[in-house]
């Protein structure tokens, strides 16, 4: 699938609503995802056919909802990336997490998902002329978006490819770009990613970085790229993965790099040793601007696209947004990673207001005096957890993973002094809101009659 076949897709099942009046890229396009992602479930996608003053359309929210997650991925229900994901684990005979991405690369039912590599480039991508970023609508979300260097526009769906200076170690991410002018771009790599700790090896060696970036193309490849997957595990093998089927790739015009077929826009360049410039501020999903501050600055060194490129772009603020409804299958394969290391959790809940801060609802079976503490300590030394500001436990028999719950365990049972974990180097917190403490035990309101109330509900006339 690319992203043109994935629309048409969208306008089958009525997901997609095409706005043929002209929007300005700068500000108005925002507004308008913004306000339709508030929408119940997500809104639909938008195809923004005529920005103001380009000829290339926008598509925005196209992963906002679970139904848009779901056809994305080729799946009928998110809970089927945890149980393909957990029938791969569960072929592994002990789970190692500091070897982990060794692990899963070594099993034969992965690796027949490594990409299929061509020697020839992508015929139906044109260059046009010198490299130019400008001809292209990238959005200005917010008003203070780049104001630091006066440079309002972002990529802010891209899929980055990097690699090690020897050519290995493949890595795509999904990092914030900056366009600075016609050739060159600002990328806010976030430390310790991969892309950040390849960038640290070149510096070392004194070598230009080679960098491409994709938009569009296969959705499981945009996925992949955005999920935090362990250690070094190649994203365009799981991208196969994730779709059933191994991603072909092809080279680069410029730089010794491949990339997926079926991309709408490909930009290649290079990161040169210690050519830094200031990024931001940026408006993100806390209701704020995060500060400006240093990023690798990218040279165009090539620009292709296809003559009829639609250029995909996600806005990030407030919840409920897009990239609330995309965790949604992060969710799913966390689960089936934590399943595997702590048999006790039955779920995981990544709350919209709590997402991006790795805080999380979790239920246990049959918890026990003294589990929470455990599973949180275990939990604070990984890389998904490292940064949690907050996790409460709840109990798999008796209470749901929602938030609205959990609070409400919180405040009535839960009792500080003996429930609360908290890390004081750091500030993260646990909540211990099983119930599983013997002096806290007490009768649960249960009514019978509900159970015939469900059998006669259509009798009663309400539904």
């Amino acid at each position: 699938m690319n992203l043109k076949k994935y629309i048409s897709l969208l306008e089958e099942q009525d997901q997609l609503a095409r706005i043929t009046v002209p929007v300005d890229p700068v500000l108005e396009i925002a507004a308008v995802t913004d306000r339709v992602c508030k929408l119940p479930e997500g809104g639909k996608a938008l195809l923004f056919k005529h920005p103001a003053g380009c000829r290339f359309p926008v598509a925005t929210n196209l992963f906002g909802s679970t139904r848009r997650v779901c056809l994305a991925l080729g799946i009928n229900h998110v809970d089927e990336l945890q149980w393909r994901l957990s029938e791969l684990l569960d072929r592994l005979p002990t789970l190692d997490f500091a070897n982990l991405d060794r692990q899963l690369a070594a099993l034969p039912e992965f690796s027949r998902f490594a990409p299929i590599r061509s020697t020839l480039p992508e015929p139906e991508l044109i260059t046009s002329g010198q490299p130019d970023l400008s001809i292209f609508p990238f959005l200005q979300s917010w008003p203070e978006d780049g104001s630091a260097a006066g440079c309002q526009r972002y990529v802010t769906l891209p899929q980055v490819f990097t690699t090690e200076p020897d050519g290995t170690t493949p890595n795509c991410g999904l990092y914030r770009l900056q366009v600075r002018g016609p050739r060159e771009l600002a990328i806010q790599w976030k430390t310790g990613s991969g892309a950040a700790r390849q960038a640290e090896i070149f510096q070392r060696q004194g070598k230009p970085m080679p960098v491409a970036i994709a938009l569009g193309g296969d959705p499981a490849m945009l996925f992949s790229a955005m999920l935090p997957l362990p250690g070094i595990l190649d994203e365009v093998t799981f991208a196969g993965f994730l779709r059933d089927s191994a991603v072909q790739t092809v080279p680069c015009s410029t730089i010794p790099l491949q990339v997926p077929t079926g991309a709408e826009v490909i930009i290649e360049g290079y990161v040169h040793p210690g050519e830094k410039v200031t990024e931001g501020p940026f408006g993100n999903h806390t209701g704020y601007y995060s500060a400006a501050a240093p990023a690798a600055l990218m040279r165009v060194t090539a620009i292709r696209h296809r003559p009829d490129a639609i250029i995909p772009a996600t806005v990030v603020g407030p919840p409920p947004m897009e990239d609330c409804w995309m965790a949604v299958a992060w969710e799913r394969l966390l689960l089936s990673f934590l399943r595997k290391l702590f048999p006790a959790v039955a779920d995981i809940h990544f709350p919209f207001e709590w997402v991006f801060h790795q805080s999380a609802i979790i239920s246990l079976e049959n918890p026990h005096s003294g589990m929470v503490r455990d599973i949180t300590a275990q939990l604070w030394q990984l890389p998904w957890f490292a940064a949690s500001r907050i996790l409460i436990f709840v109990d798999a028999a008796h209470e749901s993973t929602k938030l609205s719950l959990a609070a409400w365990k919180c405040i009535n049972l839960l009792e500080s002094q003996h429930d609360l974990v908290q890390d004081a180097a750091t500030g993260r917190m646990a909540f211990d809101a099983t119930g599983c403490r013997s002096s806290r035990k007490r009768a649960t309101m249960n009514n019978d009659v509900v159970r015939q109330i469900e059998r006669r509900w259509r009798e009663y006339g309400l539904e």
